[in-house]
């Protein structure tokens, strides 16, 4: 009866899903790819005109085990016609075209009827990359269904997830003896996409139609594994449950860190989260600098007393007006710690390894905000990175999900992930480059700031990260509750710029910004 009942419970929400995904095809997919779109790493969005001039594309279909026209039909009914139509193996195919771009596709498939002119297009507004990449859905029974919304390139995602898809558009003159990657198209669109994420651009239209994608090749993870190793001859990639990846990085010396608190009264919360740190943090090498904003309660005066006795513990009180920047930017101007890490009074440690995992990423010299996935009590995720212009400002996809809930977009522990911003509740950035971009802007009071800071770390190009396989207990709102400055939107409009309106290039227009569950846009969102 019970395997009954979860039967029937699975099949009415994949039912669901279906519908849904039926009435964004019908009502949002139109309008959302009228106009070419292009995402970079870390830039706007570019958008084209209706009329973008579509560069030449030449295609080569790629033989299937199991011989299939289903690509071969679809090149018939596209609104641009590829320059030329090619067969083989791509390394064999490729010697019989000149094309300047060529799209590979799996004989299997179908291509969407706007996906030769779309990524024409594309290559038409990013000259300078060398591979294109697309979404994605499957044919199924009831039409298309299970779609695979990508972010735009994301460096470090890529290593660990196979987010390029199965459709990619190269530049010949940029393959060289990449041609011959076995593990197509994976291996290859990782390789041109370079280490910094320079060399990609990303279509975020569903161009391909595939046949079932069922699990994800084992040569994957071993081309993975060969980039990691040109690229970084000391890192490694550990394979985990659930054909996930994680890499791994082994750290210079022994970096200290400094962990900087704020806090006003509220005890029990506090008590939690330093013994938490004490208690249960492997790394040694770290400091607590405990920020006393006014507190008055006889029991927070005794805890902080007793703390303040521990030598890993400093205390200092600073009773100004409470501003989150001025207070921390204080506590940062009189650290000599290699690294701080700001951090809420209503946080919890819950596993040991935490602190090296964001150290390993915090270390390296592109990187500048590092923060973990920040879970509920409840085990639900409270933060796995920030997307500006979700509602409106900034919000925190994949929020109020179980960690590894399944949505268009992923699921929030499929690897590192790429974010223009991280939040301040837990985020580790080297005091160098905290420095080099001066800091927090003491003008936003209480929210917004974390996102300034990263964007600023952005534009100097630092990147920032969640890294979702360290993970920590947020009791969200427990410190000072949800009151924001009204002066913290107005500058947060000044500062997010375009990413607020043309968008998020880490995030996907087809998904929504009115809630945090990744799922698909509706009708009635602009």
């Amino acid at each position: 009866m019970l395997q009954q009942r979860f039967r029937s419970a699975v099949a009415g929400a994949r039912s669901r899903s279906r519908l849904r995904y039926r009435d964004f095809q019908g009502s949002v997919e139109p309008a959302l790819t009228k106009a070419a779109r292009v995402h970079r790493f870390g830039e706007v969005p570019v958008v084209g005109e209706p009329r973008t001039r579509a560069e030449p594309v030449a295609v080569c279909v790629v033989p299937t085990a199991r011989p299939s026209e289903q690509a071969q039909s679809s090149l018939g009914r596209q609104t641009t016609a590829p320059a030329q139509i090619v067969h083989g193996a791509p390394g064999e195919a490729l010697a019989r075209t000149r094309a300047a771009w060529v799209v590979f596709v799996d004989a299997a498939d179908d291509l969407a009827p706007n996906a030769v002119e779309r990524l024409g297009q594309a290559a038409s507004l990013a000259p300078d990359a060398a591979v294109i990449t697309c979404d994605e859905d499957e044919r199924g029974l009831f039409g298309r269904v299970a779609p695979r919304m990508r972010p735009g390139p994301s460096p470090d995602l890529l290593l660990e997830s196979d987010v390029a898809g199965g459709l990619i558009c190269v530049r010949r003159d940029r393959l060289g003896d990449l041609a011959r990657e076995e593990a197509w198209p994976y291996g290859l669109a990782l390789r041109l996409a370079g280490p910094d994420g320079s060399g990609q651009a990303h279509v975020p239209a569903v161009l391909r139609h595939a046949r079932h994608r069922g699990r994800v090749p084992d040569h994957h993870a071993r081309a993975a594994r060969a980039v990691l190793q040109t690229r970084e001859a000391s890192a490694r990639m550990d394979e985990l449950s659930g054909g996930r990846r994680q890499v791994r990085r082994e750290l210079t010396g022994e970096p200290s860190v400094e962990i900087v608190i704020l806090f006003r009264d509220r005890a029990a919360l506090l008590q939690r989260c330093v013994e938490s740190l004490l208690r249960e943090t492997a790394y040694e090498h770290f400091r607590l600098h405990l920020v006393d904003n006014g507190s008055e309660e006889s029991e927070t005066s005794e805890l902080v007393d007793r703390l303040g006795r521990q030598e890993r513990v400093k205390v200092t009180r600073d009773k100004r007006l409470f501003n989150f920047a001025a207070l921390n930017n204080v506590a940062a101007r009189g650290s000599t710690a290699d690294f701080l890490l700001f951090l809420n009074n209503d946080t919890e440690v819950i596993a040991p390894g935490w602190l090296e995992l964001l150290l390993e990423h915090a270390q390296r010299r592109q990187v500048g905000a590092v923060a973990p996935l920040l879970l509920y009590g409840d085990g639900r995720v409270q933060h796995a990175g920030a997307v500006l212009g979700m509602h409106d400002y900034a919000g925190h996809p994949f929020a109020g999900l179980k960690p590894e809930q399944g949505t268009p977009f992923g699921s929030a522990t499929d690897g590192t992930r790429n974010w223009l911003a991280v939040t301040a509740a837990c985020m580790l950035v080297e005091r160098r480059k905290f420095e080099e971009v001066g800091g927090f802007d003491e003008r936003f009071v209480v929210a917004g700031n974390d996102v300034d800071l990263c964007l600023r770390l952005t534009r100097s190009g630092y990147r920032s990260l969640c890294v979702s396989h360290a993970r920590m207990l947020h009791h969200e709102g427990g410190s000072r509750g949800d009151y924001i400055d009204p002066g913290d939107f107005e500058r947060s409009h000044e500062t997010y710029g375009e990413f607020r309106t043309i968008g998020d290039p880490f995030y996907n227009p087809a998904l929504t910004l009115r809630h945090t569950d990744c799922g698909l846009r509706g009708p009635e969102e602009p």
